[in-house]
């Protein structure tokens, strides 16, 4: 396909800059090492693009023995949530002072494994529609993002995120009712350490593990998710709760102890394709919180996951917390074998 005839996934996306990062504040960052957004720009009324550096050595996104040479999907997907927190902030009329609550969120990564190897860091590409906005501007309390993604003239894939806001003013007092205590902070928290061996879940270094321990059956798998307070890139700023991202995190290190134990399959040439879940509860720092996964068929689905991906696995999770199931969801890997041809992708300007 020449250059001329490639289709135009992102359209203005060609204009963005990558020389600097944005104002960390609008992200919800401390230190500017977490910060990878660096341009945004509104396109229409419901409608911004945003740009992200992919950095080529991160102590956490990219710590780990992954051989597939794909960027890490956790990373693209903190991407897409400062994107929408800029966007949030700065296009949608949510207060800087709101409180956000992730309802649900959905990604699928079909152009995962089509990346070509760059020598310089990755400049990923977004796009971003919001819509079923509830709420007046400076007062916006829900919002629903759809987010295409690009990088190296290659389609990805897509993020989808229902997010509410809430107040400052009334934050505590909702918290307090969901808890029935007062809040506590993780800076007054014991680091934890973990049992489970990093090579297990795909890590390199145990202080970026979030399993304190795990056990596995014939077709399931459990484990204790760890708060991990020594880590400043899931812990980056000041916490009640643990993040959407570290649950997700303790998702994906389950389903790559799952792929490993109850498949016979490589956790090194595995890792997440796509998730969706739901969350109906903040995740207690002062609780034990438990994941499960169930071990499903291979991934029957006729769609773009299935055409572009090979040897896709479902897994159906749960995370459980003083006898309630908090969030839920399922989170789909894929393997790729030494020497199997894979698809070039959907190639765009």
């Amino acid at each position: 396909m020449t250059r001329a005839e490639k289709k135009t996934c992102l359209p203005g996306a060609a204009n963005l800059e990558f020389m600097r990062t944005v104002d960390r504040s609008l992200l919800h960052r401390w230190a500017l090492s977490e910060v990878f957004l660096t341009d945004a720009r509104k396109t229409g009324d419901e409608e911004f693009l945003a740009a992200a550096q992919l950095p080529p050595l991160h102590a956490y996104y990219t710590g780990h023995t992954s051989r597939l040479g794909s960027p890490d999907p956790m990373l693209l997907l903190e991407c897409c949530r400062q994107a929408e927190t800029y966007g949030g902030h700065e296009y949608a009329g949510v207060s800087r002072s709101s409180k956000f609550l992730l309802r649900n969120w959905t990604m699928e990564l079909p152009g995962l494994l089509t990346v070509p190897r760059q020598e310089r860091p990755g400049e990923l590409r977004i796009a971003v529609r919001t819509s079923n906005r509830r709420g007046s501007p400076g007062d916006v309390r829900r919002l629903t993002f759809g987010i295409d993604m690009k990088l190296a003239q290659r389609c990805l894939g897509f993020v989808r995120m229902d997010v509410g806001y809430i107040p400052a003013e009334v934050y505590d007092t909702v918290r307090m009712q969901g808890r029935n205590r007062p809040l506590v902070s993780f800076q007054d928290l014991p680091v934890q350490s973990s049992s489970v061996d990093p090579h297990l879940v795909g890590r390199s270094d145990p202080a970026n593990v979030v399993l304190a321990s795990a056990t596995v059956g014939s077709d399931n798998a459990s484990a204790t998710v760890r708060v991990p307070l020594d880590n400043r890139s899931m812990f980056d700023h000041g916490q009640d709760h643990l993040p959407g991202m570290v649950l997700m995190e303790a998702a994906r290190q389950l389903c790559l102890l799952g792929v490993s134990d109850l498949w016979g399959a490589s956790a090194n040439r595995s890792t997440a394709a796509g998730f969706d879940f739901s969350f109906t509860r903040y995740a207690e720092l002062d609780a034990p919180l438990r994941v499960h996964i169930r071990k499903t068929e291979p991934y029957a689905h006729e769609d773009n996951l299935s055409l572009m991906l090979p040897e896709l696995r479902t897994f159906y999770i749960d995370f459980e917390q003083e006898g309630d199931i908090i969030a839920s969801g399922r989170m789909h890997t894929t393997t790729a074998s030494t020497g199997v041809p894979l698809l070039d992708g959907e190639e765009c300007a």
